[in-house]
C-alpha cells in the first residue's frame, strides 16, 4: 500500500480505517492534515508510518467492535509530539521513543493533542499470544523509551520502516516476525519490572508456565518435573493449572503445538523437516504429533507449511 493522504476529518477517518481497523473520529482540529504509509511484512503483519498535523482523537468504539470485529493487536511507537492510548480504564502516555500496545477486539481511544509522527506495528492475535501469553493484560500500559528492550525495539522498527522498500518478499516476512519477537521481549521485560506482576499462587503458576515454555523440547517435561523444579507436590501443580481452566499436560501440549505452528510458518525454519520441527518442540512420535496438530489447526503440519510457502 502506498501513501494515503487526508486533507479533512472525513478523509482521515477513511484513511485510518483502510490502514488499520474500522475507526471513527472523536474530534479533529480544523486545520488537520494526515498521512499513512503502510508496508506489508508477510501474510499478516504490517508497519505503518503515520504523520498528523493538528489535534485529533481516534476511537474504536464498542459499536465498531461488534459490527466490524478484528482480532489484531497494534503497537504504536511514538516518534514526535504528544499522545496517549486509553484502553480498559488504563491510560498510557506516549513519549518519544516509547509506545503502547492496544487490542482491536476491544474498544480503545487514541488522543493526539499535537502534531505527531508514529510507527504502528499491526499483527494477528495468535502471533503475539504465542510469544507473550496474555498480551491483553498489557494493553493500555506505557513501554517507556528509556527501557533497554524498548530502545532496541524502537531502533529496529525505525530502521525497518526506512529499509522496507528495499526488501524482498521473504525478507519482509522474516523482518516482520523479528519485529514481533522484539515487541514480545519488550512486553515481557517491562511487565516483569513494573506492571501486571502476579503474586502468590498466580506467581507460582506464571513461573511454571514460563519454565514449561523454556523446556518444550524436553520430552521429559511433565507435571512431575514441574513439581520437582518448583518444590511442590504433583497434586498442587494440578490444582494450580485446574484453577486456570486447564491441566499441566494440556498446557504443555498446546504450547508445543503453538511452537510447532510458529516454526512451520516461519521462513527462518524453512529448511527444517517436519520431523525435526516435531522433535524441536518435544514430540517424540511423528504420527502422534501430526494427529494432534491436525486436530488443533484443521490441517496437517505439511499442509500448513505448504500453504505458507506459497504466500507472496
Amino acid at each position: 500500500m502506498g501513501v494515503l493522504v487526508a486533507k479533512s476529518p472525513d478523509e482521515w477517518a477513511q484513511v485510518i480505517t483502510k490502514s488499520f481497523v474500522p475507526l471513527s473520529l472523536g474530534s479533529v482540529s480544523g486545520s488537520f492534515r494526515g498521512s499513512a504509509r503502510s508496508s506489508v511484512l508477510g501474510p499478516a503483519v504490517t508497519l505503518t508510518e503515520v504523520r498528523t498535523q493538528g489535534a485529533s482523537v481516534v476511537l474504536r468504539s464498542a459499536h465498531l467492535v461488534r459490527r466490524e470485529p478484528s482480532d489484531d493487536f497494534l503497537f504504536s511507537l511514538h516518534l514526535e509530539g504528544d499522545g496517549a492510548v486509553l484502553q480498559e480504564e488504563r491510560e498510557a502516555g506516549l513519549s518519544c521513543g516509547g509506545g503502547a500496545l492496544y487490542d482491536a477486539s476491544r474498544p480503545y481511544e487514541l488522543r493526539f493533542p499535537t502534531d505527531t509522527r508514529q510507527l504502528v506495528l499491526q499483527m494477528p492475535r495468535n502471533q503475539l499470544r504465542e510469544r507473550v501469553g496474555r498480551p491483553e493484560d498489557l494493553c493500555g500500559r506505557a513501554l517507556p523509551a528509556q527501557h533497554a528492550t524498548v530502545r532496541v525495539l524502537a531502533a529496529y522498527v525505525r530502521e525497518l520502516a526506512e529499509a522496507c522498500d528495499d526488501l524482498r518478499g521473504d525478507q519482509r516476512t522474516e523482518m516482520g516476525l523479528t519485529a514481533v519477537d522484539l515487541l514480545a521481549t519488550a512486553l515481557r521485560a517491562v511487565a516483569g519490572e513494573g506492571f501486571g506482576v502476579p503474586t502468590g499462587r498466580e506467581a507460582l503458576l506464571a513461573s511454571m508456565r514460563a519454565y514449561a515454555k523454556q523446556h518444550l523440547a524436553d520430552p521429559g517435561l511433565t507435571r512431575e518435573s514441574l513439581a520437582r523444579h518448583h518444590r511442590v507436590s504433583v497434586r498442587y501443580v494440578a490444582e494450580l493449572f485446574a484453577a486456570a481452566g486447564t491441566s499441566p499436560a494440556a498446557f504443555i501440549r498446546d504450547e508445543r503445538l503453538h511452537a510447532a505452528h510458529r516454526a512451520l510458518t516461519d521462513p527462518r525454519y524453512a529448511g527444517m523437516t517436519v520431523s525435526a520441527v516435531a522433535a524441536r518442540c518435544g514430540f517424540i512420535d511423528r504420527t502422534t504429533f501430526t494427529r494432534a496438530f491436525a486436530r488443533a489447526y484443521g490441517r496437517t503440519p505439511a499442509e500448513v507449511r505448504a500453504a505458507y510457502s506459497r504466500e507472496p
